[in-house]
């Protein structure tokens, strides 16, 4: 939960993953501030925050009629 402080004095606690911007129930849409846990990433990265993991490869297919197969170029005489 994210604790957000609006402009009129009052403060709520937001879902993390809200879809919306906060409202307080005044009706005020200022936010002044927010306090939120530290993040946390996993993978590639460093700092204080990171947890070092080797993650897992992961299929992607980009091509709309499935997987492309890659073929061997012939050369050319130009």
């Amino acid at each position: 939960m994210i604790t957000v402080g609006f402009a009129c004095g009052h403060s709520a606690q937001v879902k993390e993953t809200a879809a919306s911007a906060p409202v307080c129930p005044c009706g005020e849409t200022q936010v002044t501030r927010t306090q939120a846990r530290a993040p946390r990433f996993v993978g590639t990265c460093t700092g204080p925050y990171a947890e070092t993991k080797a993650l897992e490869p992961g299929v992607v297919n980009v091509a709309a009629g499935g997987p492309l197969t890659l073929t061997q170029e012939k050369p050319s005489c130009r």
